[in-house]
């Protein structure tokens, strides 16, 4: 059965008492940055399931979770962020 958009959820779950939290995920980018994850922080992250559907469930440290506001740039870091662009792509 095919999922919609709006059907391919992401939840993060976790509470108070315990210092663990559950990503539960159908995003391929974050299932590849979590699988990663894995590899190379085996005793901290774990996948716990795969769903047939698509869906992947992962146990981490909730202090690894961080909710991160967009960058907000100065006008002058703004203009310096634009010139470095436009020599990149040789103008």
């Amino acid at each position: 059965m095919k999922l919609s958009n709006l059907e391919r959820e992401t939840i993060c779950l976790f509470n108070e008492a315990e210092g663990d939290a559950e990503i539960y995920t159908y995003n391929p980018a974050m299932q590849k940055q979590l699988t990663e994850l894995c590899e190379t922080h085996p005793e901290q992250v774990h996948l716990t399931q795969s769903g047939k559907s698509g869906s992947m469930t992962f146990r981490l440290p909730k202090r690894w979770l961080r909710v991160v506001p967009p960058r907000t740039l100065s006008p002058a870091q703004r203009e310096v962020l634009e010139r470095m662009n436009a020599m990149r792509r040789g103008g």
